[in-house]
């Protein structure tokens, strides 16, 4: 017999801004390479011009990559089960059966309560996962004292 749930299973992303400083710390990487490998080449250094645009283009994939893991990360939570997709590009999914969670709870965080974001931790078994920077954080706190 099948499991009727009175909501469809509900999604739930990390917020854009969680990494804020690992982006700006890459783009000025990013940029402070291009702009002494363009320096390096106008002066002559050609050799060393291509050093510096292939670090800064290795510094751009790990953006683009950093990005796309951060997109494709998700958490999707039913009353069975809790479903965490970490966004790796060989598909790394971790599905935890209700019966075996020992608890979960929602730290306080003033400051994430004004970007309805925040931090969740589930224990099962031994293991602790922590995952922070959840958004909608009021409708994931509002589905966890359902179930």
């Amino acid at each position: 017999m099948a499991i009727i749930h009175q909501s469809p299973p509900t999604p739930f992303r990390r917020h854009p801004l969680r990494r804020l400083q690992h982006y700006l710390g890459l783009a000025a990487l990013y940029g402070i390479l291009a702009g002494l490998a363009w320096q390096t080449f106008i002066t002559g250094h050609t050799s060393l011009a291509f050093g510096f645009a292939c670090a800064s283009a290795a510094a751009l994939l790990v953006f683009i990559g950093l990005v796309i893991q951060e997109r494709r990360f998700h958490i999707v939570i039913t009353r069975d089960r809790i479903i965490i997709d970490n966004g790796y590009p060989f598909g790394s999914r971790h599905v935890i059966e209700r019966i075996y969670i020992r608890g979960y709870y929602c730290p306080p965080n003033p400051i994430g309560h004004w970007f309805d974001t925040g931090t969740l931790v589930i224990e099962y078994g031994d293991e602790t996962i922590v995952l922070d920077g959840l958004t909608p954080f009021s409708t994931l706190r509002e589905l966890l004292e359902v179930l």
